[in-house]
C-alpha cells in the first residue's frame, strides 16, 4: 500500500514538472523564436535539473527551508514582472507595431527562481520517495522538461498559426494570465486550506441577484473581447508585422 502511495506521489510530481514545461512552451511558442533557440532553452532546463538533483544531497535541510521561505516573495516578483511586461508587450505591438517579444518572453520561459525552486522540490521529493540515484532523478526530470518544452513550443506555435493568433499580443495575454495566476495563488491557496477547517453555514441564495451578477460579468467579458478584436483590426490596417512559424 505504501509503495502504491509513493508511486502516486511520484507521478504527481512528474506531472507538475510537465506543467512547468507547458508554461515555458507557451512562452516559446508564441514568441518569434528559431527552432534552435527553443532547443537551447530546453537544454538549459535539462542541465538545471541535473545540477539541482545533485544539490539535493549537498544542501543542508535548514538552508533548504530558508530557500523555501523566500518562495512567496519570489512568486510575487515574478508575477508583477509577468503582468507589467505582458501589458507592455501587447501595448507596443498594438499601438506601435513594435515587437519586443524576444525580450519579454524571457519572463515566461527562462528558468526563474520559482521554476528552479519547484524543480529542486521535485528532485527532493522524488529522492525521498524512491531509491533511485540523484543523477538518474535529474536525468528523468530534465528529460521531461526538455521533451515538454520542445513539444509544447512547436505544438503551440502550429496551433497559433492555424488560428492566426501568433503575435506579440497573444504572448502578452498569456503572460498576463500567468502573472495574475501567480498573484492570486498565494492568496487563494492558504484561504482555501483555512476554509476547509471552517464550519459550513447555511444561507439562502438570491437567484435574481445571482443572475444579475452573471449577466454583468458576461457583459464585461464580451466587451473586452470586442475591444481586443477592434485593436487587432486597427493594427492590421496599419500593416503590422506578420508572423508565420517558429523559424528554422
Amino acid at each position: 500500500m505504501a509503495t502504491e502511495i509513493n508511486n502516486i506521489f511520484a507521478v504527481g510530481v512528474l506531472v507538475g514538472v510537465a506543467i512547468l514545461a507547458l508554461k515555458t512552451g507557451l512562452g516559446c511558442g508564441f514568441a518569434n523564436l528559431k527552432r534552435r533557440e527553443v532547443f537551447y532553452i530546453a537544454t538549459i532546463y535539462f542541465c538545471a535539473s541535473i545540477v539541482l538533483s545533485y544539490l539535493v544531497c549537498v544542501i543542508p535541510p535548514d538552508i533548504t527551508q530558508n530557500i523555501l521561505a523566500t518562495g512567496v516573495t519570489m512568486h510575487v516578483i515574478i508575477a508583477l514582472g509577468l503582468v507589467y511586461f505582458g501589458i507592455k508587450t501587447k501595448k507596443e505591438w498594438l499601438s506601435y507595431d513594435k515587437d519586443i517579444s524576444r525580450k519579454t518572453f524571457l519572463w515566461l520561459s527562462v528558468p526563474c527562481p520559482v521554476c528552479l525552486t519547484a524543480t529542486f522540490l521535485a528532485c527532493l521529493v522524488l529522492s525521498e520517495l524512491s531509491s533511485v540515484s540523484h543523477l538518474v532523478i535529474g536525468i528523468i526530470v530534465g528529460t521531461i522538461f526538455f521533451t515538454g518544452v520542445c513539444f509544447f513550443s512547436f505544438s503551440v506555435s502550429a496551433i497559433a498559426i492555424v488560428f492566426k493568433i501568433k503575435n506579440p499580443s497573444a504572448l502578452g495575454t498569456v503572460m498576463l494570465f500567468f502573472g495574475l495566476f501567480y498573484l492570486l495563488s498565494p492568496l487563494m491557496i492558504p484561504a482555501y486550506i483555512q476554509a476547509q477547517n471552517t464550519p459550513v453555514l447555511e444561507y439562502s441564495v438570491g437567484y435574481n441577484n445571482l443572475f444579475l451578477s452573471a449577466l454583468t460579468m458576461t457583459f464585461f467579458i464580451v466587451l473586452g473581447i470586442l475591444l481586443d478584436k477592434h485593436k487587432r483590426a486597427m493594427s492590421k490596417k496599419k500593416g503590422g508585422k506578420k508572423w508565420t512559424h517558429i523559424q528554422d
